[in-house]
Order: structure tokens, then C-alpha cells, then sequence
């Protein structure tokens, strides 16, 4: 299996996969797919390049890794997508190493499955920015939180874009919410279960004291948020 891992900056961009050629070569991702997955493994074909000779394939004009041609110019090797952020449109190229004249590429689209929350720590009640990408398996997103007691199930809209990327304020747990640990999973459901594509993050929440008035003994608590960790999908 090849894999790339390299770290893409975050941009915005929608475009499928589709092959290109210089001369005679092309380089193909099969399958198509508007938007590809960081982790997601697919086929990576190319045809007209040097008969056993060495190829060199590059994202975006870093060089990823190296294979070898069939005694016919071909090539067919599995593709890992590595780390995308965000949105982005990206160019992956195969060139032959013998003859460099004989290059072709092609165009994907990809980002990472994640949620992203600001701000990650503070106090819990208020509303927090989520922002969601990869969420391309159903027509709308959802937040599930439990822990504590807590089983709540928020709907966050409809994902858009081909890579499905969703906006929006919520509050993931109430001010009076226990200490502890609790377990925050998106997934593309209403009601909450484990079998079936998801994103699970994991957050603590924690209690502060301060004096509730000067020159008094009393102390009044609240409730703070900290960390987001991913922990499944």
C-alpha cells in the first residue's frame, strides 16, 4: 500500500478526480470520488511510462514516494490519503524517471473527518463554534453527548460542499454539568448508536471555586470545560 502524509495547508476548494495527460502517459484515482478522505485507501493507476522503469510520484510538487512500471508503462498501486486540513483542491502527478517528458496528473479534493471547537476550554453552558468537515455520509449532522447522566442529541444542519462541512454555535453541556469525563460523538443520526460511521471526541469538565463576596467564608462554583481529544473515527 502507498501512502502520502503530507501536510497540507487549509484552503477551500471542490473539484473530482479527474485524469489528465502529457504525450502519452495519464494518471488516474479510481475511484472517482468528489471528495476523498485522509485515511481512506483507493487505487492509483497510470499507463505510457517507461516499460520497468521507475516512477516518481508527487502532491502538489512534493514528492510522496517512488514504484515501478510494469514490463507494459503501467502501473496500478493502493493510495492512502494522508493528512489533508480543512478543504482543499490538490494535484497528484506521476512522473517517469527515465524519460521526465512522460508525466501525468490528476486532481482531488480531500479534507480530514474531524470537528473542530472554539474555544476548546472555558466555562460550560455557553455556546461554542463547531466546525465539521468530512461529513459526507448523510444529508444532515448531529451531536451526541454522553456522561454524567447526560444523553442529549443535537441536530448541527445539513453538511454542504462536496466534502461536507458544516457551521454552527451549540452548547455541549449545561452549566451545572457534573465533573468529569463525558464523550461528544457527531455522526450522520438522529438517535445515537455505535454501529455506523461516527466521530467521537472525548472532553473534561472541571469546577472552580472563587469567594462569592469580599470579607465572606461562602464560595460559589463553575463549571469550565477543557481539552477536546479525539478519541474514535
Amino acid at each position: 500500500m502507498r501512502r502520502f502524509a503530507t501536510a497540507f495547508m487549509v484552503a477551500t476548494g471542490g473539484m473530482a478526480a479527474a485524469a489528465a495527460t502529457s504525450q502519452a502517459s495519464t494518471v488516474s484515482i479510481t475511484p472517482v470520488k468528489p471528495c476523498y478522505i485522509t485515511g481512506e485507501t483507493d487505487t492509483l493507476s497510470g499507463t505510457g511510462y517507461t516499460p520497468n522503469g521507475a516512477i516518481g510520484i508527487a502532491v502538489d510538487g512534493a514528492a510522496v514516494f517512488d514504484l515501478v512500471a510494469d514490463a507494459a508503462g503501467n502501473f496500478t498501486t493502493s493510495l492512502q490519503f494522508g493528512a489533508m486540513k480543512a478543504v482543499k483542491t490538490h494535484t497528484m502527478t506521476a512522473t517517469d524517471k527515465t524519460n521526465p517528458a512522460l508525466t501525468g496528473s490528476v486532481s482531488f479534493t480531500g479534507t480530514i473527518h474531524q470537528v473542530i471547537v472554539k474555544p476548546a476550554n472555558g466555562p460550560a453552558g455557553k455556546k461554542r463554534k463547531l466546525r465539521g468537515y468530512g461529513f459526507i455520509n448523510g444529508p444532515k449532522a448531529y451531536m451526541h453527548v454522553r456522561g454524567h447522566g447526560v444523553r442529549s442529541n443535537v441536530s448541527l444542519g445539513k453538511p454542504q460542499g462536496v466534502c461536507g462541512v458544516f457551521e454552527t454555535r451549540k452548547r455541549i453541556v449545561s452549566s451545572n454539568a457534573a465533573p468529569g469525563k463525558y464523550k461528544v460523538q457527531f455522526d450522520a443520526r438522529k438517535k445515537y448508536s455505535k454501529k455506523q460511521p461516527r466521530l467521537v471526541y472525548e472532553l473534561r469538565v472541571f469546577r472552580t471555586f472563587h469567594s462569592a463576596a469580599a470579607g465572606t467564608a461562602a464560595f460559589a462554583g463553575a463549571a469550565m470545560l477543557q481539552g477536546w481529544t479525539k478519541v474514535a473515527g
